[in-house]
C-alpha cells in the first residue's frame, strides 16, 4: 500500500489564495475602492435633468462637487457643531454627536467616540484645513481629550438632499 500523502501545503495554498481574493475584493470595492469608478471630472457635478411625477423636468445637483465652495463651508459648519457637542459631552440622543453620523456609520463612529473622554476641548485649528478626499470631505481638528493633546480630522460625507453628515472622527495622541 502506497504511503498517504500529506495535503498540508495544499490547504495552506488554498487558504492563502482565499485570503488574497478577500483582501482584493474588500480594498477594491469598499476602502479605498480602487475598483469602483470615480468620476473626478469637474463636469460630474453639473446639474442633471430629471422628470418629476407630474412630467415636468426638475434640476438637481449631484451630492459632490469639487468646484462648489459651499460644500466646504457646509462641511466646516457641521464639523464645528459636531465638536461643540463632543466638547459639551453630549454624545447620545437626538441632540448628541452620534445623531450627526451618516446612515450606516453608527458602529464606525461609535467606536471612535469611545476614545473621546471628558474633559474635551476639540476645535478646528486656525491653520486647519477643510479638503476634498473623494468621495468625502475632511476637516482638521486639534485640542485636548481626557487631558491628552490630540490632532486628527472629522470625515464628512456630502449628501444631495441635506447637509453633510459625519462618517468618522480620527484622533491621534
Amino acid at each position: 500500500m502506497p504511503p498517504r500523502r500529506r495535503r498540508t501545503a495544499l490547504w495552506i495554498s488554498l487558504v492563502a489564495a482565499g485570503l488574497f481574493v478577500a483582501v482584493v475584493l474588500v480594498t477594491g470595492f469598499l476602502a479605498p475602492g480602487f475598483l469602483v469608478r470615480h468620476d473626478r471630472s469637474p463636469d460630474s457635478a453639473a446639474a442633471s435633468s430629471q422628470v418629476t411625477s407630474t412630467g415636468e423636468p426638475k434640476t438637481s445637483r449631484t451630492p459632490f462637487s469639487r468646484s462648489d465652495p459651499a460644500q466646504l463651508r457646509a462641511a466646516r459648519q457641521v464639523a464645528e457643531e459636531f465638536l461643540r457637542r463632543l466638547n459639551a459631552n453630549v454624545i447620545d440622543g437626538s441632540a448628541g454627536a452620534k445623531a450627526m453620523g451618516c446612515p450606516g456609520s453608527e458602529s464606525l463612529l461609535g467606536g471612535t467616540l469611545l476614545a473621546v473622554e471628558p474633559p474635551t476641548q476639540l476645535a478646528i485649528p486656525t491653520q486647519g484645513e477643510v479638503r476634498f478626499r473623494d468621495p468625502v470631505i475632511e476637516v482638521d481638528v486639534a485640542g485636548v481629550t481626557d487631558q491628552h493633546a490630540v490632532t486628527g480630522y472629522v470625515r464628512l460625507q456630502p449628501w444631495q438632499d441635506h447637509q453633510p453628515c459625519v462618517r468618522i472622527l480620527v484622533i491621534r495622541w
